[in-house]
């Protein structure tokens, strides 16, 4: 897989999933494994579980917006500072939270991920 085909599968991954909030794009883009570096500790998703926690973290912000800020693609990675702002529907207060994200891919699928999230920083 060439990087242009690399960089266009993690574009679709912040367009389609976290804009338009589509969540059949996960049976698309994502391996049956998908392995999740964060904060919270390294956890291994199959798909329908993916699903349950994006859905979950959909349910925290209302309206929310997700802008890419920047990418760079190296092999089969894809490094990307994105942000993400909306309200919280916990408290009604505007949520802030920019992302630093790398996507490794396998196959044209996604397969692991590091992700460290900060939340109330704006990096726009």
């Amino acid at each position: 897989m060439d990087e242009e085909a690399v960089a266009a599968t993690v574009t679709r991954y912040w367009d389609e999933l976290w804009t338009r909030r589509d969540l059949d794009v996960i049976d698309e883009l994502f391996a049956e494994e998908y392995v999740r570096h964060s904060s919270a500790g390294t956890k291994v998703f199959r798909r329908d579980e993916l699903k349950k926690e994006v859905r979950a973290a959909w349910r925290l912000l209302h309206d929310a917006a997700t802008t890419v800020d920047d990418q760079v693609v190296d092999g089969d990675r894809v490094w990307t500072r994105a942000t993400t702002a909306g309200v919280n529907l916990d408290t009604g207060a505007p949520s802030l939270l920019t992302w630093l994200v790398v996507h490794r891919l396998e196959n044209g699928r996604l397969v692991e991920s590091w992700n460290a999230t900060l939340p109330g920083v704006d990096w726009r």
